[in-house]
């Protein structure tokens, strides 16, 4: 916290105005950072027009471009010294992914390019899943182009929930994507 103080160019005692503890400045900083990403993922999409399979197809873009994975050694190393922040962080992003799937979701079924029949909670659930075994590279010790493995994933997502329609859209884009 002296560090915190001396970088702002004020006292602790000031800084301890604005913040209960270390462990409450972090919840802040993080909170901030999750509110500022879902604002980055929001203005993302919306900049790109095109129907549900595009968003999908911009939010991979746009994540590839700012997620390299150091977000989680950080919650890891969190969840050594402090696991009650580390357990909110993921849930802030659960909500943040869950939030953007389910939406698309709707969204795909009511352009008719996902099938009628979704279950909506559990695909979001099982994309998620998807997302976190890319992402943290939970299911393989080698090092794995992981570029390559969110697009596979992403097409592997996305064939499963497509209708017909969908999927003809899917196999017309594969080429330029």
């Amino acid at each position: 916290m002296d560090q915190v103080s001396q970088a702002c160019s004020m006292s602790k005692k000031t800084l301890y105005k604005y913040v209960a503890n270390k462990e409450d400045l972090l919840l802040q900083l993080f909170d901030f950072l999750a509110d500022t990403m879902q604002v980055e993922i929001d203005e993302a999409l919306q900049k790109h027009e095109g129907n549900a399979i595009d968003r999908l197809f911009a939010l991979e873009s746009f994540a590839e471009g700012r997620l390299r994975g150091d977000e989680d050694q950080l919650l890891f190393q969190l969840g050594h010294y402090y696991p009650e922040l580390a357990l909110h962080l993921k849930k802030r992003r659960e909500e943040i992914v869950f939030g953007f799937t389910k939406a698309n979701l709707q969204e795909g079924i009511e352009q008719g390019l996902y099938r009628e029949d979704l279950q909506v909670d559990h695909i979001a659930l099982l994309y998620y899943g998807h997302i976190l075994a890319v992402h943290e590279n939970i299911i393989s010790e080698q090092a794995l182009d992981t570029v390559a493995l969110r697009q596979t994933s992403l097409r592997y997502h996305i064939r499963g929930i497509a209708s017909a329609k969908g999927l003809e859209y899917l196999h017309q884009l594969i080429p330029s994507k």
